[in-house]
């Protein structure tokens, strides 16, 4: 993939400024602040997208620095070939008014993009830090010290040899795992689970106890109800031998039957030693109860003469009350057996007297048990009650040891969760480490190869190869021996760091994308130059576009046979 034209609207310095472009070499050339580095954003941006930091960063991000002063504009298009088919890509960078629209220019369809704001996964398949770390190259030197400009480009070296890419730092990652693991060991869950353990042990014994409670009452509850049984059993006893009183019985119905029983047998008299006769009351007399009888029908008849009532309602009323009353009478006499014959009045002697006071004894113990002492009962009662509070005092204690088992399971689990995430963070970290040793012995098979065979060219012959020494600094060879990269000269630190991203540019990159140089100027003698300008040639890039201020560098390519596509701003 290449770019072909660029056109920024409004970006930066530009306004409607085009730049033509073509595969191969590109030359654009420029002073100081002509806008070399404002292409170079340019180019990303309409590829990924401007990045807008909120926050204390925001006023240094790629939006503000890039965002035109004076104009409401902020936009930009470029004409993309891949595959053999163009494609129009136009943009507008302005925050609430953002848009993106991809347009196939052979098929004039337009082309639908995969994520919004971004050409990943339409056109590109590398990311944006994987591309501004491996194809965008800043080659100018800054401000900052030597020391500082060796720190930078050991992190960028240490983190392609162990991790395959210039974003990924494998000793921060490793360094943030051990500070999670260290945050996820179970120490204090592991104390607590000790406690609660050792509170647990102190009930060990209430099952046992509980056990022993309920074999206890249960003994108890048996010696209880032979205990009854024997004492029922003597009561019994004690009534068979009675010599036939019934003083034993505690019940009123039996009672009440024995009294009725004794006032019959009382109430018949022996005659001459014949048969008994019944003692006639009073009451008992035929004249007495029918004179009754009449008094009552005349008590009536007056009492209705008195009252207002019309005649024939009187007699009425005085005929129901007379049947009434004869009624009455008649059945008061067959009550009082008048009309019984004598040979139906049997006086009942002893011995059918007695036959009726056993069938009554015999009655009552099938329904009613025998009263027994009741202190015994009390006494049972008082060793249950007793047991009871004890067991309740052991439930209690399980009730506690359940809270305790509770608790603990919970601890538990989050313990073992615990356990499990660290787990998960030492495979990840002995993952880390084994990805991280396959790179580095493909880093140093490949990668350091590339940059040992670029030192020597763009630092004259000065230096050689590099290598990391065992404290972990990079070191390159001279003459004389190893040297430190933080003990040279800026000018030989920064051709060092060209040639290491040289050589990740074409160790990294996966994808054929523009490859942007940004800056020459430590490479004006003519060995270094002729050394970078054989190392493009022979990286065999479909697109490389060079800012640069340095103006021999186009007629350095048409020397060696290569023409390339010069640009002046």
């Amino acid at each position: 993939m290449y770019l072909t034209k660029l056109l920024m609207k409004d970006f930066g310095k530009f306004h409607n400024k085009e730049v033509n472009l073509k595969p191969g070499i590109n030359i654009i050339c420029g002073g100081q602040d002509s806008g070399k580095s404002t292409i170079k954003d340019f180019l990303t941006a309409m590829i990924y997208g401007v990045d807008r930091k909120e926050g204390i960063s925001r006023v240094r991000s790629d939006y503000e620095r890039r965002k035109p002063e004076g104009r409401s504009g902020y936009s930009g298009s470029a004409y993309i070939k891949k595959d053999g088919t163009n494609y129009l890509v136009e943009r507008s960078f302005l925050a609430g008014a953002k848009s993106t629209s991809v347009l196939d220019v052979n098929s004039g369809r337009e082309v639908r993009l995969e994520r919004p704001d971004t050409l990943v996964g339409t056109l590109v398949d590398t990311g944006r830090n994987t591309y501004k770390d491996t194809k965008v190259i800043t080659a100018e030197g800054s401000a900052e010290s030597s020391a500082r400009a060796a720190d930078g480009l050991k992190k960028y070296l240490s983190n392609i040899i162990f991790t395959g890419s210039a974003a990924i730092d494998k000793k921060k990652a490793v360094e943030h795992l051990q500070k999670e693991k260290q945050q996820h060991l179970p120490k204090p869950l592991i104390r607590r689970l000790d406690e609660l353990t050792e509170k647990i042990e102190e009930f060990d014994d209430v099952d046992d106890k509980i056990a022993e409670l309920d074999a206890e009452m249960k003994k108890l509850d048996e010696e209880f109800i032979i205990e009854a049984e024997k004492r029922k059993r003597v009561a019994r006893r004690l009534v068979e031998n009675e010599d036939g009183s019934v003083t034993y019985q505690n019940n009123d119905n039996v009672d009440d039957k024995i009294k009725r029983l004794t006032e019959l047998r009382e109430s018949y008299t022996p005659i001459d030693g014949g048969p008994e006769v019944v003692t006639e009351k009073i009451t008992d007399k035929v004249p007495v109860i029918l004179l009754t009888a009449i008094a009552v029908i005349l008590l009536i008849a007056g009492v209705v003469h008195i009252l207002p009532f019309d005649p024939l309602v009187r007699k009425l009323f005085v005929i129901i009350t007379a049947v009434l009353v004869v009624f009455t009478t008649i059945d008061g006499l067959r009550i009082k057996g008048y009309f019984d014959s004598d040979d139906d009045i049997v006086t009942p002697n002893d011995e059918e007297f007695k036959k009726v006071l056993e069938e009554i004894k015999d009655e009552n113990e099938k329904k009613e048990e025998l009263e027994f002492d009741m202190t015994f009962a009390k006494e049972y009662q008082e060793k249950k009650d007793a047991l009871k509070e004890k067991e309740d005092v052991q439930l209690e204690r399980r009730n506690k040891r359940a809270k305790l088992r509770a608790e603990f399971n919970s601890v538990f689990k989050k313990k073992s969760e615990l356990e499990d995430e660290i787990k998960a963070i030492d495979f990840a970290i002995a993952k880390i480490n084994q990805i991280s040793e396959e790179y580095k012995k493909k880093a140093y098979s490949e990668f350091l190869v590339h940059v040992s065979e670029m030192i020597p060219g763009l630092t004259g012959g000065k230096y050689s190869d590099i290598d990391f020494d065992e404290a972990g600094n990079i070191v390159v060879r001279e003459e004389y021996g190893e040297v430190m990269l933080d003990s040279l000269p800026r000018r030989d630190i920064d051709r060092i760091a060209l040639a290491v991203k040289l050589a990740a540019a074409k160790y990294l990159a996966a994808e054929a994308l523009p490859l942007v140089i940004d800056g020459t100027g430590e490479l004006r003698a003519e060995e270094p130059r002729r050394a970078l300008i054989n190392y493009l040639i022979r990286m065999n890039e479909e697109q490389i576009i060079i800012l640069t201020d340095d103006r021999k560098l186009a007629p350095a390519f048409t020397s060696m046979g290569v023409q390339a596509n010069v640009i002046e701003l």
